[in-house]
């Protein structure tokens, strides 16, 4: 089975990466670290909305949301990528999502394991970098990333040119978002997984589709799927 991992909040905690964020563009634009995440957190949850009526351009996915930060902060663009990489630089390994690491390694022993990500803010080669940097990365057979496969979660084009790459037929996702990882993979054909914290624990809730509570709760659901 191909076994597909969302990156950011499933692998690696996306608050640790935006703090990282809003403290380099604090330093940049000599605003405080509150300001700067206020305005990150803006932009962010405005991306999304585009994303999900898929109204934004999947060619452009990394450029309109940079293009957005800059305009939240008054700022210009350059900043915006400056920025994206001092974070880079600053994650520790707090960074990585408790059990992660150890769920990769155990789903590796059976299956083939690809991540399948959205950008915004900075390009799919920090993500893949970070990935590498904390070991994650030798668990993981291929990544996939919307600025490389130009579309984007929810898109059922999105998961098809990912798996597109592997004979395989069967496949599962597993993700933190309800929309984009839970939904879009379900309506591209997929099993899929919602990691939802409030779960109280592993339960199926569509023909193809469970929720968990953790991502170690993953191998629970694949010994299931056997």
């Amino acid at each position: 089975m191909i076994v597909s991992f969302d990156v950011w909040n499933t692998l690696l905690d996306i608050n640790v990466m935006l703090d990282a964020l809003s403290s380099s563009l604090a330093e940049l634009l000599g605003i405080s670290d509150e300001e700067a995440k206020l305005e990150i957190l803006k932009a962010r949850e405005e991306i999304k909305k585009l994303r999900k009526a898929q109204k934004g351009s999947p060619e452009r996915a990394l450029e309109e949301s940079q293009e957005l930060l800059a305009k939240e902060l008054n700022t210009n663009v350059e900043v915006v990528k400056r920025a994206a990489v001092k974070a880079v630089l600053k994650v520790a390994e707090e960074i990585i999502i408790d059990g992660a690491l150890e769920t990769l390694k155990a789903v590796k022993t059976e299956h083939t394991i690809i991540t399948v990500g959205n950008v915004m803010f900075w390009p799919s080669a920090y993500t893949r970098l970070i990935l590498e940097r904390f070991g994650l990365a030798d668990f993981i057979d291929r990544q996939f990333y919307s600025d490389e496969l130009k579309a984007y979660k929810p898109m059922r084009e999105f998961f098809e040119k990912a798996l597109s790459h592997f004979p395989q037929s069967k496949a599962l996702h597993i993700g933190d978002t309800f929309e984009e990882d839970f939904k879009g993979a379900l309506n591209a054909g997929l099993y899929a997984v919602w990691i939802n914290p409030e779960a109280e624990g592993v339960r199926r809730i569509e023909e193809r589709g469970f929720e968990v509570r953790q991502i170690r709760d993953l191998l629970d659901v694949l010994r299931s799927l056997k």
